[in-house]
Order: C-alpha cells, then structure tokens, then sequence
C-alpha cells in the first residue's frame, strides 16, 4: 500500500507548497481551458456541417463558426496571458482569491491584470458563441431556402 507521505518517488503531491487560493485558482482555470476546448470543438463541427455543400450549393453561413473557432482560438491565448493558472484568480498577498492584481500587461494602452486578461478571453469568447447562434441561425434560414427552391419546380 503506498502512502503519500512515504518516501516513494512515485507519491507526488503536484500542489505541494500552494496555498488553498492557488489551488482554487489552478481549477477554475482548469475548467475555463477545458470549456474552450468544447467551445472549440463545437464550432468546428458546426463549420464542417455547414460548409459542406448541400444540392450544388455551399451556405454562407459556414463563415460565422469559422469566425467563432478563431475567436475561441484567441480566448485560448488570453489564458496563456493570465498564465500561470494557480495565480491567476489570487490578490497580491497570494493568500487569497480575489482580483486586486498589479497590472502586468499592457494591451491596447491599459494595464491589465492575469485575472483581467481571462476575463477579456471569456468575453471574447462570448462573442464567438453569439457568432455561433447567428451561424446556426443563418444555416437554418439558408437550408430552408434552398429546400424551397428545389421543391418550388415541381
């Protein structure tokens, strides 16, 4: 039976030596990262659905979740910005949450914080999924158009 606290190489603990908001801090961004993963992966399928073309014609509705996979493509990078992930939600003290941080990158002429930078990705990311809606929207109106007009000759 091995136990964490022996001398086996093999018990590590990766979260030795963090406070209990690093730890906070390291999971809320764990599970942002993977709710951009499923972001992304919807609006690519999307895109693949929508851009095959149905009866001789390609829908232009394809471009929105092309659009939307960039946009979430860039949420991603907002993560990397608020890197690393066990301080991003942590004040200056580092012994708890909260989102009083020294502004430590520049973007567009303001200072802002990690904290700063991962909610800037999830409105970004909030953009993609209104593209998203709009691109399932205009799909829907553009396949019904296209039924009609196959049916209207006969």
């Amino acid at each position: 039976m091995m136990v964490a606290a022996s001398n086996n190489a093999f018990a590590i603990n990766g979260f030795t030596g963090l406070t209990t908001a690093q730890i906070f801090s390291f999971f809320m961004v764990f599970i942002l990262f993977n709710g951009y993963v499923v972001l992304e992966a919807a609006s690519l399928a999307a895109f693949y659905v929508a851009s095959k073309p149905r009866h001789g014609q390609v829908r232009s509705a394809a471009v929105w979740h092309f659009w939307a996979a960039c946009l979430v493509l860039v949420s991603f990078v907002t993560t990397v910005w608020g890197a690393p992930a066990e301080k991003s939600f942590v004040d200056i003290s580092g012994k708890s949450v909260g989102l009083n941080q020294v502004a430590n990158i520049n973007l567009f002429g303001f200072g802002f914080g990690r904290a700063d930078m991962i909610f800037v990705g999830m409105a970004v990311a909030g953009v993609a999924v209104v593209c998203m809606g709009i691109g399932f929207l205009k799909g829907g109106r553009q396949k019904r158009e296209i039924r009609e007009a196959l049916y209207a000759p006969a």
